[in-house]
This record gives C-alpha cells, sequence and structure tokens, in this order.
C-alpha cells in the first residue's frame, strides 16, 4: 500500500514524552488474517509472556518482573484490517524517576529480548504444561461466548455478512481449531511469527529517541516492510439488499444487529466525514439511535453503532424487547434515511465533532491509545499528523455527512430472538 520507502523506515517508532513517568515498550507482530492460524497464534501469544529459559516458571518470571520495580507484561490478540496482530508490550518505570542508578529500559529490553528469542522451548516444543493450561483457558473463554447472547449474536451478523471470510471470526480463534494444537505445532507457529510477520516497534516515554532506535535496532533487528494487503474481507455480494435473517432461542431480550457497508476506510478522504456520522449516528449517548430509539420510543434497552473504519464497515448492536423488534428495527433505517436526506441539526454536528476531539484529547492521555493512533500510519503513504487529523474532524460539514451517508449501504440485519415455545 505504501508506495516508497525511506531507507531508515524500519517500523521503530520512538515518542519521546515527560507526560508519563512509565516507559511503554509494544512489539507488534503481523500476519495475515487467516482462519487456520489465528486460534494457535492466540495461544502462542500468551505463552510468550509466561515463562522463558532464563524464567522457567510463572514464578520465577513474576519475580524477574517484581524486581524491575513491578514492571508489567502483557500480551493479546487483534484484528487490524486484513492482519491478525500478536502484540507484546512492556510498561517499566522510567529509570529517570528512580533513586537508584538501575539501568531499567536496557533491563526491560533484555526481559523482551528473551520473551521474544528465548521462550521456553525444547527439542522443537513448548512447554507442555504451559500449552495445555492455555489451551484450556482458551476453550473457557469462548465457550463463556455461546451464553452470551449479545456475543454470540454479533458473531452471527458478521457470519451471515461475510460467509466462509475470515473476518468474521474473533481474533482469539475458534474452539474447534484448540484440540489440534500441540507443544510440537505451536513450534513452527513461534517459528512463522519470527520469519514472515511484519514487526513494528514502540516506544512512548521521558527517553532519547536517537539512541532508542539504535538500541532497538541491535536488540530485535527489526526489518524494513512495506505493508501489503492480502486480502480485503468484501461482504458478499446480495442478490436482495439488505439480507435479513430472524433465529430463535432462549433469550431475555432480543438482539437486533445491523451491518453497513461505508465508502470510505482510514486515510481516505471521507474518512472524517465517516467518524462524525457514526457519532451522531449511535457511536454516542447524544447520538440519534440512542436518543429516538432508546430514550424517546423506549424501543431498546442498549443501542450503539461502531465503525471499523480500516475495513469500511459500520455495526449497529441492541437489545429490544422481543415484541418490539420489528419497530426498532424499521425505527432505525428511519433515523439512517433521515440522515440521507440531511434531515439533521447543525448543532448535533458541532456536538459530534466536540465528543470526538475531546475523545481523542483522552487517548494521548495512555500510553496504549498513543501506539495504536501510531500504529494506524502504517497503512497510509505519509503518516497522518495530530493537527491534519483534528483539522479534518473540524472540516466536516453537513453535506459531507449528507453525501456520505447516501453512499453508505445497509448490508445485513440479524435478529436473534425468542422462540415461539417457551
Amino acid at each position: 500500500m505504501k508506495t516508497e520507502h525511506l531507507q531508515d523506515d524500519i517500523h521503530i517508532n520512538v515518542l519521546p514524552t515527560t507526560k508519563f513517568k512509565t516507559t511503554t515498550i509494544t512489539l507488534k507482530f503481523m500476519a495475515p488474517l487467516d482462519s487456520e492460524t489465528t486460534t494457535a497464534r492466540s495461544i502462542l501469544s500468551k505463552l510468550l509472556v509466561r515463562a522463558t529459559k532464563q524464567w522457567p516458571t510463572d514464578k520465577a518470571f513474576n519475580r524477574h518482573l517484581s524486581h524491575l520495580y513491578g514492571a508489567y507484561v502483557n500480551s493479546f490478540v487483534t484484528k487490524f484490517k486484513d492482519k491478525h496482530v500478536i502484540t507484546i508490550s512492556l510498561e517499566l518505570v522510567n529509570e529517570r524517576y528512580l533513586k537508584d542508578q538501575t539501568p531499567l529500559f536496557e533491563k526491560g529490553l533484555n526481559l523482551l529480548k528473551e520473551i521474544i528469542w528465548n521462550p521456553l522451548i525444547t527439542d522443537g516444543r513448548f512447554d507442555e504444561i504451559f500449552v495445555a493450561q492455555e489451551k484450556s483457558l482458551l476453550t473457557k473463554k469462548l465457550e463463556a461466548m455461546v451464553d452470551n447472547k449479545s456475543q454470540i449474536s454479533f458473531l452471527n451478523l458478521l457470519k451471515n455478512m461475510f460467509g466462509e471470510q475470515p473476518y468474521r471470526h474473533l481474533a482469539t480463534g475458534q474452539v474447534e481449531y484448540i484440540p489440534s494444537i500441540t507443544p510440537e505445532t505451536l513450534y513452527h507457529t513461534y517459528q512463522s511469527m519470527l520469519q514472515n510477520d511484519y514487526c513494528a516497534v514502540y516506544v512512548v516515554g521521558n527517553v532519547d529517541e536517537a539512541q532508542v532506535k539504535q538500541q532497538l535496532q541491535s536488540y530485535f533487528n527489526i526489518n524494513p516492510f512495506q505493508f501489503a494487503l492480502t486480502q480485503t474481507a468484501k461482504p458478499l455480494p446480495k442478490t436482495q439488499m439488505p439480507l435479513e435473517i430472524i433465529e430463535e432461542d432462549v433469550v431475555d431480550q432480543a438482539k437486533l444487529n445491523m451491518g453497513f457497508r461505508l465508502p470510505a476506510q482510514y486515510g481516505d478522504a471521507e474518512y472524517f466525514a465517516m467518524v462524525v456520522f457514526n457519532v451522531m449516528f449511535g457511536g454516542d449517548p447524544s447520538s440519534v439511535l440512542f436518543n429516538e430509539v432508546r430514550e424517546k420510543q423506549s424501543l431498546a434497552y442498549s443501542i450503539h453503532s461502531q465503525i471499523d473504519a480500516k475495513n469500511g464497515y459500520m455495526f449497529v448492536l441492541s437489545g429490544v424487547s422481543a415484541d418490539k423488534y420489528k419497530i426498532a428495527r424499521d425505527t432505525i433505517i428511519a433515523e439512517f434515511e433521515k440522515f440521507q436526506k440531511g434531515q439533521f441539526e447543525e448543532e448535533k454536528l458541532a456536538l459530534a465533532k466536540k465528543v470526538i476531539l475531546s475523545q481523542r484529547q483522552e487517548s494521548h492521555d495512555r500510553p496504549k491509545s498513543i501506539i495504536e493512533i501510531l500504529n494506524n500510519n502504517i497503512l497510509l503513504d505519509t503518516p497522518m499528523s495530530e493537527e491534519a487529523y483534528l483539522s479534518g474532524i473540524q472540516h466536516v460539514t453537513k453535506e459531507d455527512v449528507q453525501q456520505l451517508a447516501q453512499k453508505v449501504i445497509l448490508d445485513t440485519i440479524y435478529i436473534l430472538t425468542k422462540g415461539g415455545n417457551d
């Protein structure tokens, strides 16, 4: 997606700031989003931060963290555009604030190096007990989702909207793949991560940028990469739009979910109008869905919209009275059509912008959010500056929102409601 690459662009991004007393170091390993590999990668992400050759037990590993003034390490998996991402993050007290001269940053880098390059592997296999524990934990986590009607109905919306495409699945994986994962297969998953993944590294804290870049390069030998798309999850072409699916289950309230296709993605000219539209439509308690469907008409117990701006989708998720889901569905569609006709107040537009700018401001108070914002720049030829973002939001007009709404397509409606026999 990038058109050219500078020699020194090795995706090591350091943000020196005196805002925090801590330093956060984050590595992101990105592979194509593939149903066959996400579950194993999910388990791998947890194994890497549990034990290493040097600290081979939970106890030894945690004791070492406490020696680093209570350093905190965690890992999680996410979907990013069409990639599956393993994020490994370490948060340390900044050594400038210590009374003694402990080279804490360097010790932190040594710990991360140990996590990435020397995990607890013997003869080409991960530790059997740890693997069994992580498989069991993931199984329980994924099985618990089946009982969570909100989560399962969202996954059912994705399944109907995206068919067999890997985008329909959770980043954490699928239960059916867990039994076949072994200490040996995880070793291959790990090798593939090291050899084939894009890796980007971020550091946020009161540090010397040039020095840190040099250290990271020597510790991790990060290669430059051009962010290329493997496949973009497009919803299936539908003969009849929108597709509506109604399923029955033992539920207290109906789940009414809708999937929309947006005409733009992160970095496009219409991106800002898309963000503003989402907040006005259902992305905030000041939105029309919240006010009309929930407050005024009391049709929904909960309702909100959320966007995946990187891929150009918007989802409306709601819990409604089982006997009112048809009225709720029609009301949501009617509110959406008002945007297409430009039937909304300038004050609402101004309020939405205010909400977005204030949320953006808040995100700069958390190193984790700063890193996610920096990471989005991988998708762009030229990084988006903070000024460009703020200005882009401020310059969205009523016409921009209306024109965007006219190009938004309602793709799929999924309803999970009470069965007729209970």
